[in-house]
């Protein structure tokens, strides 16, 4: 609880602060919220620099945008409590954070649904007008992006090499605090253990975990490398981010700086598509130069794939928010997109 007040009222401060400055610029104040350090080469990163390039470019220059990065104002679920109070205006999170709040929207990080990024990509694109409507709807939050950078995979230390499920038994992994995920790691019959993302580096490091999931991408940027040995290739999702926006605050702009920021959040997400191989060919890198092993897939792969998906009927529970039916019609229709 105190740490949410905090959060808040650094909140309140930073938006006085940042509506003083703007109005005498003459620009609409926007307080961003970003879990990554926006020196470093992260797909997150890449996609809202061109996002508030192309904003300003399509709005002539409307928008002062004020980006605080690496969890300054909470982690990624505080900081969309934050932008439904208002005190933000953007937040960039992981789409299983944001299924917290919207969950018709988790149908995004179903286990072993997707067979390819481009799969993924197309669905996303086919489903985007529904998504939002669920988005806003239920989170009072509109994505600008939903931007991808590869399967989530496992990393784990030095005592798990993990080739195969039962080199996992045993293996605390940290999870996001999210039930969809937790369920799929359950069906695995594996131990997964929910960290905040902003407490996963420390847990990883003092070994209150002996590993965790997500993409390779944020191995890097995040230098999990540090305390991870091995890299598996369980690729069980899609590792996918949302930039989100206040929808009341959005509706509250003129027609032309509304488009341009829903303009730019499309293009930005296309552009980030064309940078992800090479990105995660630099990841690659990166890992194997601080003395990390790539495993491949393990051995058993397709029992990976046919426990995660007993979880279905848990994750259609958690979609529908409690309603089976209902998250099972929602997956259905995200099915029945594909090509």
């Amino acid at each position: 609880m105190k740490k949410c007040m905090s959060v808040c009222l650094v909140c309140a401060f930073v938006l006085c602060m940042s509506v003083g400055f703007a109005a005498a610029a003459g620009k609409i104040p926007v307080i961003v919220a970003s879990p990554v350090d926006m020196a470093t080469k992260s797909y997150v990163v890449i996609t809202w620099n061109r996002l508030a390039e192309l904003a300003n470019k399509y709005s002539d220059n409307s928008f002062e945008f004020k980006v605080f990065p690496s969890m300054q104002l909470g982690d990624e679920q505080e900081t969309v409590r934050g932008l439904q109070q208002g005190t933000i205006q953007i937040s960039t999170l992981a789409t299983n954070n944001f299924g917290v709040f919207a969950p018709s929207c988790g149908w995004v990080n179903m286990p072993y649904l997707f067979d390819s990024l481009d799969q993924f990509r197309q669905i996303v694109d086919a489903m985007w007008d529904q998504h939002n409507e669920w988005a806003i709807k239920e989170a009072g939050a509109r994505c600008l992006s939903i931007v991808d950078i590869g399967f989530r995979q496992l990393t784990s230390n030095a005592k798990f090499p993990v080739r195969s499920l039962a080199d996992a038994k045993g293996m605390k992994i940290r999870t996001p605090q999210n039930p969809l995920i937790v369920s799929t790691f359950k069906a695995l019959g594996l131990n997964p253990t929910a960290v905040s993302f902003a407490e996963t580096f420390n847990a990883l490091q003092q070994g209150v975990v002996d590993g965790q999931e997500c993409a390779y991408n944020l191995t890097t940027t995040l230098k999990f490398y540090e305390a991870q040995k091995y890299g598996t290739d369980i690729n069980y999702a899609v590792h996918s981010a949302n930039i989100i926006v206040n929808e009341k605050w959005l509706q509250s702009l003129t027609e032309k700086q509304r488009d341009a920021l829903i303009r730019a959040g499309r293009e930005a997400m296309e552009y980030e598509r064309t940078q992800v191989a090479g990105l995660m060919e630099e990841d690659v890198v990166v890992m194997k130069k601080h003395g990390m092993e790539l495993l491949g897939k393990p051995t058993d792969y397709d029992e990976w794939v046919r426990l995660g998906r007993t979880a279905w009927p848990k994750c259609y529970e958690v979609i529908g928010n409690g309603d089976a039916a209902k998250g099972k019609a929602i997956v259905d229709l995200a099915l029945s997109k594909k090509k």
